[in-house]
């Protein structure tokens, strides 16, 4: 299993049921910091609480940075190849709402830290994916998304979210700027989930073997805001805060660790289809429970999944993906670009 997004929070705690769930190999993926290693010596340390003989295997990966993630692809696709392949990938890392900026690319670095980087990690990591069904193995490929999806705006898929802009074009310095960019870039996860899952089957691939699935952790103590703050202006940072301590006044809200069940269980529980997506059964707080099966609604409530099941916003959420980036089946094993 590699996780992207593992120093704190959700990402720690479903590194830490993966270790428990005695996953073969553990490969976390941060940016090199002293908080990367300080999670990785207490994931060794619930190792040994566990009894488990999880290999965990750090990759330093910097999102912001298109190169950094081709060269993490990399060394994960070089470890898995020795391992056998990569059975799960949990696309968890992302940072937000911040300041009106630009990757090095020139898209709106919400965008490019929360979603585009994670196709562009995904794709790159094929081989690995082919190797684990070549081996009989399953694969699962999981994007983590936000309940801010719904929230704010009731705008769908934007198309000018995945062009190159200027910085300060998509809504400016203020909040509602702030969260809009965010919200587009969790839809995106969604959509993209969505349409991968009828992609992996129009290429030739079996979805009973191969699973495209997404996860929710509700309203989760995290540390996404302040692990945000560098790519805020102060303004941003502090009115962000802000939203957040009245959101925890009026909201119920659980622990992180609670928070990590949805992605725990869409990457390695059981009953899981291609398709499928999970967030707590009460919304914003509770265990696991499909909103989404198999790509159609299930328990999940009309309105606020409309964003990701429209079928125009999951085509330009793919389209432009490939765009920017390229095609997605570029290193896939099976069929041509379709």
């Amino acid at each position: 299993m590699a996780i992207t997004g593992t120093t704190s929070g959700v990402g720690y705690w479903a590194s830490v049921f993966a270790i428990r769930k005695h996953v073969k190999a553990l490969v976390v993926l941060n940016r090199q910091s002293p908080r990367a290693e300080a999670a990785m010596a207490k994931l060794e340390e619930e190792k040994r609480a566990a009894g488990s003989k999880t290999e965990i295997h750090s990759v330093a990966i910097d999102l912001k940075d298109v190169e950094s993630v081709k060269r993490a692809a990399e060394q994960v696709n070089a470890l898995c190849k020795e391992l056998g392949g990569l059975n799960v990938l949990a696309n968890n890392a992302g940072f937000g709402p911040v300041a009106d900026t630009r990757s090095a690319e020139g898209y709106d670095i919400q965008m490019q830290v929360n979603f585009f980087s994670h196709y562009l990690l995904t794709k790159s990591l094929f081989p690995s994916f082919d190797l684990a069904l070549d081996n009989g193995q399953e694969v699962r490929i999981c994007q983590q998304t936000s309940g801010i999806r719904y929230q704010s705006s009731k705008l769908m898929l934007e198309q000018k979210y995945y062009e190159k802009s200027e910085e300060g074009t998509l809504g400016g310095i203020g909040v509602n700027g702030s969260m809009e960019r965010y919200r587009q870039s969790k839809i995106s996860c969604v959509a993209f989930a969505l349409k991968l899952n009828d992609m992996l089957a129009a290429q030739g691939y079996d979805t009973t073997k191969i699973k495209s699935v997404r996860a929710e952790p509700g309203f989760a103590e995290t540390d996404l805001v302040t692990n945000s703050v560098s790519g805020n202006t102060f303004f941003i940072g502090q009115l962000s805060k802000i939203v957040i301590r009245v959101m925890a006044l009026l909201m119920k809200r659980q622990s992180a660790a609670d928070g990590s069940l949805p992605i725990a269980h869409a990457s390695l529980g059981e009953d899981v289809d291609s398709g499928d997506f999970f967030m707590p059964n009460e919304g914003n707080v509770g265990t696991p429970t499909k909103s989404v099966a198999k790509g159609k609604l299930k328990n999940g409530d009309a309105e606020q999944e409309k964003y990701g099941l429209e079928p125009a916003g999951q085509d330009l959420c793919w389209k432009m993906s490939e765009k920017a980036f390229g095609s997605f089946f570029e290193f896939a094993k099976i069929g041509a670009p379709v």
